[in-house]
């Protein structure tokens, strides 16, 4: 069975800013590997369920809501997280993974302009 997140260039090599961006990412990513598997993933569902019940409009009769602030905060962290993996596995995936970890990056925007646009 091939791996599917084998690098559609066998010969691939991150130059620049790719590269360091990579080179600093490597101590953070020796740390998730050394995590159970299903560790990041429920952190991850976690902030994103956790940001959607807290979400509302952030400005409600003229005043900030913090509720509606701290539901961003951790939806835009999780974005974020989600972001950064995209960037450092986007050389090595095939297009349909690339697609499918698009959707979930559009998804979430999704989410934070539902919630987080005043109504």
């Amino acid at each position: 069975m091939s791996n599917p997140i084998a690098s559609p260039d066998p010969h691939y090599q991150a130059t620049g800013a790719r590269a360091a961006i990579e080179r600093a990412s490597v101590p953070l990513l020796k740390r998730l590997a050394l995590l159970p598997t299903w560790l990041p993933m429920v952190v991850i569902a976690a902030l994103i369920l956790g940001g959607a019940f807290l979400g509302g409009p952030l400005v409600e009769d003229g005043s900030v809501r913090m509720a509606g602030v701290l539901g961003l905060g951790l939806i835009s962290l999780a974005l974020l997280a989600l972001f950064w993996l995209l960037y450092l596995s986007w050389p090595h995936l095939t297009a349909p993974l690339r697609l499918m970890r698009i959707a979930v990056l559009v998804l979430l925007l999704v989410i934070v302009l539902t919630q987080f646009a005043p109504r």
